[in-house]
């Protein structure tokens, strides 16, 4: 049931024994107040754990025909260690009650037992279910938190040794760019010559709009919205990465939108944002094929603004479609990704009053889709 509607949802119960009658028995008395499926066998039960089912409790009788209570709570613990195991028998053999409670089982009631007894006895896996996923969710936010800053601490040293490159590099390029032009300016040199120097400069000015760009991805701007065009933060981003592009036979096909309407959002973070979606296709282009081709596109109407990244690699299998924006969600190798990038995309984008979509390209690769709203200039000037 859905808890908005005002009803907690039933733990999830499953009661395995081979006789029927029990079983019609344990689930009247269990039924008003939990979620209850029946098994007849061992394997039956294992099977429903294999397909996906997810059970708070498991009653498992300890002598059935095939899968024994035994190896049936080995096979439940394998597949689901978090699932509480309840052993019932009608045999009270310590021996084997010993075995199944070092296993994993967390107690057992001995056949008969009366309602009351089996109601106690699931509410208290009920309980040590809950209490496990509570310690387990707060490890994981733990983790999480940890993970973001060493993150930021990442970031942050990073721009810091930009900026000391950008320092260096720029006191020579200065003066390769000043004496080149001195030297342009200079009548008598030969044509050949006057190219050498043309082509000088120009490369100190590619190099010095390289360092400014580098320099303007690093610097924190806190959360400054201005109002800006996406196509220039699209066409930045492109440029930062031609060099890669080329060196990995990486195509890129631009489907810009002229005319394109503006909005208000912070030009590094949405800088930020494409800049990791497009590694990540160009990671997974390379690893599945060596090479493959980008398509970025921009288009809008009367609301919002549409980009979309298209590229040709594996696609994102179906069973991660749904977590992929999640944080520490990853499927690259320990030590190649902290899973951070797409769900701080996913905040991001949600800070801006966007969305971010993902989905598979037909079959032949990952699409990412994101939706920002337009935002009149003169109504940013007055929200500014």
């Amino acid at each position: 049931m859905d808890k908005d509607n005002g009803c907690k949802e039933k733990p999830h119960i499953l009661v395995v024994d081979d006789e029927s009658n029990i079983l019609t028995a344990m689930s009247l008395v269990l039924q008003p107040e939990f979620d209850v499926t029946v098994a007849k066998t061992g394997d039956k039960a294992v099977k429903k754990i294999r397909r996906g089912m997810d059970f708070d409790v498991i009653s498992l009788d300890l002598q059935m025909p095939g899968l024994s209570g035994i190896e049936s709570l080995k096979a439940v613990k394998q597949l689901s260690p978090s699932t509480e195991v309840l052993i019932v028998t009608a045999h009270s053999d310590a021996e084997s009650t010993r075995g199944a409670l070092k296993l994993g089982a967390y107690d057992y009631i001995d056949k008969p037992f009366s309602n009351a007894e089996l109601v106690a006895s699931i509410r208290k896996g009920v309980e040590r279910r809950s209490n496990t996923t509570g310690v387990e969710k707060t490890k994981e936010q733990l983790a999480f938190v940890k993970a973001q800053l060493i993150q930021s601490e990442k970031f942050s040293a990073i721009g810091q040794l930009l900026a000391g490159v950008a320092h260096e590099l720029n006191n020579p390029l200065t003066t390769i760019m000043g004496f080149s032009e001195i030297l342009l300016l200079r009548k008598g040199s030969s044509d050949r010559t006057r190219n050498y120097l043309e082509k000088i400069n120009e490369s100190s000015l590619l190099c010095k709009n390289i360092v400014q760009k580098l320099l303007a991805f690093s610097r924190k701007e806190g959360a400054k919205q201005e109002y800006i065009q996406i196509n220039q933060v699209i066409e930045s981003i492109l440029e930062l990465k031609q060099h890669d592009f080329k060196v990995d036979g990486i195509q890129v096909v631009k489907q810009l939108a002229d005319n394109m309407l503006g909005t208000t959002a912070n030009f590094y973070e949405l800088q930020q944002v494409f800049l990791n979606i497009i590694n990540n296709a160009h990671q997974a282009m390379k690893m599945h094929a060596g090479t493959g081709t980008l398509t970025v596109k921009s288009s809008f109407d009367e609301k919002v603004i549409r980009i979309n990244f298209l590229d040709t690699g594996p696609g994102i299998p179906e069973k991660n479609l749904q977590k992929i924006f999640e944080p520490l969600f990853t499927t690259k190798k320990k030590g190649e990704g902290t899973g951070l990038g797409l769900s701080i995309c996913y905040e991001i984008i949600k800070e801006h009053k966007g969305n971010i979509f993902v989905a598979n390209n037909q079959g032949k690769g990952a699409c990412f889709a994101i939706e920002i709203p337009i935002v009149d200039q003169q109504k940013s000037l007055n929200l500014g």
